[in-house]
């Protein structure tokens, strides 16, 4: 009797390491428990992504919706819906959002100190991971990515600037009412300078099983001022732009 049990559990063990062996990357990204908030997977493209706003490459088929739903600042909207798939490639990271934003504005024509208070996709990277004070230096970035073209940080001077070579991006309207950004997102160090002549030397070579602090939000303006932050991270609250502290994790994987 003993020896049928122990073939029994032999073959058990077997069929439960196949079946493990089996679930490739795309499933596991498929299948993340929803409690597990905060957590997000990259799957990594084969294909060359366009920053086009069409979202018609293969790996936006495959990736995983993430919802950008917690509300950081403001008054929440019943109608406010927002949401992101993440990819990666090189050096770069892929975001395609959707929000559902009537107007878009921009308030920076009336004076650059006014960029954060615009409708405005942000974006938040703390590529080693660090999980600190980024505020008096560049080891994580809090990416304000305008519908006008610009990409907006603090810098380590504690100055708002443009930070150029960091987003390409494109914004189409999708319907009436909902905006779909796409983004390809290239990944620095804390090596970056906005006014660097180059920057080469800090861009990062991604490789799969790297993880990121990593958190998409969004700035809904409702034409009079910001009238709420939402973020897709629970608990992050408005300390991003500071502190890397409560970035949600972004885990990159092959295919």
């Amino acid at each position: 009797m003993k020896i049928f049990k122990s073939i029994f559990l032999s073959l058990l063990i077997s069929v439960n390491i196949l079946f493990f062996q089996s679930c490739t990357n795309k499933e596991v990204a498929n299948s993340i428990n929803e409690e597990k908030q905060g957590y997000y997977y990259a799957l990594h493209s084969d294909e060359y992504i366009q920053i086009d706003g069409e979202a018609k490459e293969t790996i936006w088929k495959k990736s995983k919706w993430y919802p950008i739903n917690q509300c950081y600042l403001g008054t929440p909207s019943n109608d406010f819906f927002g949401r992101f798939k993440v990819a990666w490639r090189g050096d770069k990271i892929f975001l395609l959002v959707e929000i559902s934003d009537k107007t878009l504005t921009n308030r920076m024509k009336e004076g650059f100190e006014n960029y954060w208070q615009g409708d405005c996709v942000e974006v938040f990277i703390d590529e080693s991971n660090f999980r600190g004070d980024h505020h008096l230096n560049n080891k994580a970035y809090s990416y304000h990515v305008m519908h006008t073209g610009e990409v907006v940080d603090i810098d380590a001077d504690v100055q708002p600037k443009i930070f150029p070579d960091t987003i390409d991006f494109k914004v189409k309207e999708e319907s009436k009412n909902t905006h779909i950004w796409e983004m390809a997102i290239t990944v620095y160090s804390d090596k970056y300078g906005p006014k660097a002549k180059s920057n080469e030397n800090a861009k990062v070579q991604l490789v799969a099983g790297k993880k990121m602090g990593f958190t998409v939000a969004y700035g809904d303006n409702n034409g009079e001022g910001r009238k709420a932050f939402y973020g897709s991270t629970q608990g992050q609250g408005d300390s991003g732009y500071m502190t890397s502290e409560k970035f949600g994790t972004l885990e990159l994987l092959t295919k």
